[in-house]
């Protein structure tokens, strides 16, 4: 081989081993980008019916294991649940009849995550201290909650449904909870009612009117603590303020998300004997009440772990219940007509 010849391989190969090296260089660079500013949002569990709209997309049923993107809106049905993961240290556990849309901007490192809850409850848990850069909020059609490393339950829920529930005698104890906590304040004048409740750490609440407009300023809440705050288009007001928890208030499928929380990582004011006893006394028989707007078309006393029956009559020709009559409730059950 001559000199020529050689000088074209070496030439060749130190070329192509340059183009390999900035090859590598550009990857490292890519993929390290891409790994910045990559969220994990996924579905840990989904008990029952519950279903994710994503732009034109509407009602894939969501399955254990799925991907999520943000801005998608999550809607899980009546008797059913779901447990979402965001970054592997945040937890959002969702009770039945529950409407939210989820956003995750920025990195895992320094995330923006923001829950909007139009409706239902949602239990939050942080295992981790957030960085100085990230943020973690619950947004609410009348106040907005920021944390920094914390477990908590937000619950939202129109006045109307409240006293139609109770006026039916209907057990529901969290809407009995509320009913009867509001009615030395008044239930008048709101639209909807958000009830935090703080198992640990700190929450930092902002008022706000449904228009989005601020009410007054920053207000901190500490663990141990019971919330309920009033709101429509025009106002929002802190109605009441109570320091422990009553567990006889919650729904059962609360006890279980907070049982898991405590059986893991997670810190509870509430101790693990508590919520055992509550657990076992919470069994049965249940409630299902259903409602079309607003108005309680029907109760039913089921014992536990027995199903449902469907009402003979429906409010409309065209609709169906929010739920699937084939699961066995387990808790008292609140069943919404769909148009």
């Amino acid at each position: 081989m001559n000199g020529k010849k050689v000088g074209i391989i070496i030439g060749a190969v130190a070329a192509g081993a340059v183009l390999i090296i900035a090859g590598v260089l550009a990857a490292i660079f890519l993929f390290g980008k891409k790994t910045d500013v990559y969220r994990v949002i996924k579905v840990m569990s989904a008990e029952g019916h519950c279903y994710v709209s994503r732009g034109e997309i509407k009602d894939l049923e969501a399955y254990d294991g799925m991907a999520l993107q943000s801005g998608d809106s999550i809607h899980v049905d009546g008797n059913s649940s779901l447990v979402l993961m965001l970054d592997e240290d945040k937890l959002a556990y969702v009770e039945q009849n529950t409407d939210f849309n989820i956003i995750a901007e920025g990195t895992a490192k320094d995330s923006r995550s923001k829950i909007e809850l139009v409706r239902g409850a949602l239990t939050c848990e942080i295992q981790n201290s957030l960085s100085s850069g990230s943020t973690y909020e619950v947004d609410t059609p009348n106040s907005t909650m920021a944390v920094m490393g914390t477990s908590f339950r937000m619950e939202v829920t129109d006045v109307d449904t409240i006293k139609e529930v109770l006026e039916s005698g209907a057990v529901q104890p969290s809407m009995l909870f509320m009913g009867k906590t509001l009615e030395s304040s008044g239930m008048d004048g709101y639209n909807t009612i958000t009830r935090l409740t703080i198992t640990d750490g700190v929450v930092k609440v902002q008022l706000h009117d449904e228009n989005g407009n601020k009410v007054g300023d920053e207000i901190v809440f500490n663990v141990n603590t019971d919330v309920l705050i009033g709101g429509n288009d025009t106002q929002s007001n802190l109605l009441k303020q109570i320091t422990g928890l009553d567990l006889s208030t919650f729904p059962e499928i609360t006890i279980d998300f907070f049982n898991d929380i405590a059986g893991g990582s997670g810190k509870m004011v509430i101790s693990g004997s508590d919520l055992k006893s509550q657990q076992a006394a919470n069994n049965g028989p249940h409630t299902v009440t259903f409602m079309y707007k607003n108005t309680v078309f029907g109760i039913q006393t089921v014992p536990y772990n027995s199903t449902a029956t469907e009402p003979v009559f429906k409010p409309t020709l065209t609709g169906s219940w929010d739920v699937d009559f084939d699961i066995p409730v387990t808790d008292d059950l609140i069943v919404y007509w769909k148009e």
